[in-house]
């Protein structure tokens, strides 16, 4: 049998296929720009492997829903952008119904995390970053996990083989992404100009951000005696914990080993870290989400 798993990358998709023991068969990457246009052909091309089971990317995240299934609504839930617009993730998933695969939870949906920590959050780590985790858990049980991606960061910590807590790329500044950002910025940003996916891209202080990173991954270390590990392609601008080199994007590979742990592989072992329900945006208590809520029930 034959496992696949996705990393939808700013730059770059990544393609891993796996054999039931876990051992990588395949690997590959595309540019991002292509994939709007190419989707179709490229999970075609993913079906020729005939994997047994794909691990689809999955945005913000939705436990398990097979590929055939998908609907408006929860590609929506998914990539939490503009549903009268094109983009990458949205045409590949519009464009993985021939193929057998599932979504898979982003850390907010896991329900090893405490609800209390979910509270007014939506990313807490997407699902490429729960991916990650899953790939580092086949060899360690405890970790905290700094993902540096060329434009995103996020900081997963993994206690005892479970996802306890994490900080996402709208949440942790990376080296492009601003992360959160000052409530009264958003103010008159809402009030004077405008409030866009593009706001949450750009913007950051680099210098500011790694001081972040490091102070919550140290005080996680230190709280639960935990090794950090560094990984992404912007790795080496973190100059604390441990880093592995890899020919490959561990979210590619820890995606399709996620596959081969819910196809019944070898690595179902550790399926037991994915256990989740829900949806990303459950747990916001703010004044005004109700209508948030019910708008998206509205997407067929």
């Amino acid at each position: 049998m034959l496992f696949a798993g996705v990393d939808p990358g700013s730059e770059s998709y990544a393609f891993a296929v796996c054999d039931e023991l876990g051992r990588i068969v395949k690997y590959f990457e595309i540019p991002s720009d292509l994939i709007l246009h190419d989707s179709f052909r490229l999970t075609k091309y993913l079906a020729n492997f005939r994997p047994s089971l794909i691990a689809l990317p999955s945005g913000h995240g939705l436990p398990f829903i097979k590929a055939r299934d998908l609907n408006n609504r929860e590609i929506f839930l998914l990539t939490l952008s503009n549903p009268e617009k094109e983009g990458n993730l949205r045409e590949f998933l519009k464009s993985s119904k021939i193929l057998p695969g599932i979504t898979i939870p982003s850390v907010i949906e896991l329900e090893s995390v405490p609800e209390f920590r979910k509270i007014n959050r939506i990313d807490m780590g997407t699902a490429d970053k729960v991916s990650t985790a899953f790939f580092y858990r086949t060899m360690y049980d405890n970790f905290v996990l700094v993902e540096m991606g060329r434009h995103f960061s996020a900081i997963i910590i993994v206690k005892d083989g479970k996802i306890i807590d994490g900080f996402g790329g709208t949440e942790v500044p990376g080296i492009i992404s601003p992360g959160s950002i000052d409530g009264e910025i958003v103010y008159l940003l809402q009030k004077y100009s405008k409030i866009s996916k593009e706001t949450i891209y750009n913007g950051s202080n680099k210098r500011r951000a790694i001081e972040i990173i490091r102070i919550i991954a140290e005080w996680y270390s230190e709280k639960y005696k935990l090794k950090i590990i560094i990984s992404g392609p912007s790795k080496d601008e973190i100059s604390f914990g441990e880093k592995m080199n890899f020919k490959f994007k561990e979210a590619a590979v820890g995606a399709s080993f996620i596959a081969n742990a819910i196809g019944g592989g070898e690595l179902r072992k550790f399926a037991d870290m994915l256990n989740s329900s829900g949806e990303p945006i459950n747990y916001v208590k703010l004044k005004g989400w109700e209508e948030v809520i019910s708008w998206t029930k509205t997407l067929l």
